[in-house]
């Protein structure tokens, strides 16, 4: 992940975030004095992902489908596709 003190980030923040976007690799932006306040750039696109797959873990969604590719049936009664 490539890191940036916060003053490149603010003279460069356009670009910054064109890279972000184009690349789908998150920046840090990352205070040089020590590691708190340092911060993960990404977009939008791979946040509301990151967030997707959370949701999927925490209501045990996404084991069930793990579960199901690993027994390679075509049975996927038992998704409780009406939560998803």
């Amino acid at each position: 992940m490539e890191v940036v003190t916060p003053t490149n980030a603010r003279k460069n923040l356009y670009s910054i975030i064109k890279s972000v976007v184009s690349n789908n690799e998150p920046i840090e932006i990352a205070n040089s004095k020590d590691n708190h306040g340092n911060v993960v750039l990404i977009s939008k696109e791979d946040w509301e992902a990151i967030q997707e797959t959370l949701y999927l873990k925490n209501t045990h969604v996404l084991d069930q489908i793990t579960s199901h590719e690993a027994e390679e049936t075509e049975e996927l009664g038992e998704v409780k596709w009406d939560i998803i």
